[in-house]
């Protein structure tokens, strides 16, 4: 690993960091807030690539679990980690890591409709994964009574958040390929 291999993974540690602070809380819908967090996570797979990206957001949850406040509403420390969020929390490296899949299928180049249909999946891929992961985790820490429920507050009010946020990433990530590599 590079140094230039390290401070990437950092900025994109910084990056998840910064996207989470952007955070609105929505408790008529859900207890779960709106961020950006996302966003990050699909700039880390899609600009990183698979290995970095994944490490970037270990070194996010690592930064929280040590308690600076990275995560949502500034929060930090273990406790976030095993509440009623950390099943999005935890699938953020996986979903980081199947972006980055994607990502280093294109090679990273280009802006080719053919680049942008693989990365999207990547992105879908990588959304569901936070899904799968977080409504797990809603239902498990016990945050709401049924699977049911947890998909009704902790998919359908940032379904469509997601997949707008999945769009600006693929469109900066093939802005930024050139730039970064």
């Amino acid at each position: 690993m590079t140094t230039r291999d390290l401070t990437l993974i950092a900025l994109f540690a910084v990056l998840t960091t910064a996207c989470a602070q952007l955070s609105l809380p929505l408790p008529l819908l859900t207890n779960v807030p709106f961020t950006l967090q996302v966003f990050g996570v699909l700039m880390a797979g899609a600009i990183l690539g698979a290995r970095r990206g994944f490490l970037s957001q270990v070194v996010y949850l690592l930064l929280g679990f040590v308690g600076l406040p990275v995560f949502a509403g500034f929060a930090g420390g273990p406790a976030v980690l095993v509440g009623p969020t950390a099943g999005y929390l935890w699938s953020f490296p996986v979903a980081a890591w199947l972006v980055g899949l994607a990502a280093d299928r294109t090679g990273r180049r280009g802006r080719s409709y053919a680049v942008l249909a693989t990365l999207y999946a990547g992105m879908l891929a990588g959304i569901t994964a936070i899904y799968v992961c977080g409504v797990i985790g809603l239902t498990v820490t016990g945050a709401v009574p049924t699977l049911s429920m947890a998909v009704r507050v902790g998919i359908v009010p940032f379904l469509w958040f997601d997949l707008f946020k999945a769009l600006a990433a693929g469109l900066v990530a093939v802005r930024l390929y050139g730039i970064v590599q």
